[in-house]
């Protein structure tokens, strides 16, 4: 059940990045405001960066980590964890996520200079 909300909540954060990549250029072609939120803009490069370290550097996920801790060596096989768990986890070479993460990475950035964030002007 607890290994169950960990992944929801790690569903939760791949969600988060994944429409952040998208919904930040389409927010700024639009106007909407809530897109050049600083704190939002920064826990979402935050995030990637961390990522795109952890796979670098070879480290597993800590939530990755929780989960299989809480579950032991079986596996859950709800409904809802099961299709969660195929989308979060791909069966690809180590390889393949450091270039993946890589260009996440690269185009966060790159955001940051073509779709940038309100900076407040402190008075």
């Amino acid at each position: 059940m607890i290994a169950d909300i960990v992944l929801i909540f790690h569903f939760g954060i791949v969600i988060f990045i994944t429409f952040g990549l998208f919904l930040i250029p389409i927010g700024y072609k639009f106007g909407w405001i809530w897109i050049k939120n600083l704190k939002l803009r920064i826990c979402h490069c935050g995030m990637i960066i961390f990522i795109t370290l952890e796979t670098l550097l070879g480290i597993t996920c800590p939530l990755t980590s929780i989960e299989n801790n809480l579950r032991g060596i079986n596996m859950s096989t709800s409904f809802i964890s099961y299709w969660i768990n195929q989308i979060i986890y791909w069966n690809f070479p180590t390889q393949f996520f450091i270039i993946l993460y890589s260009i996440i990475l690269v185009w966060t950035l790159l955001m940051w200079k073509l779709f940038p964030p309100m900076i407040k002007n402190s008075v």
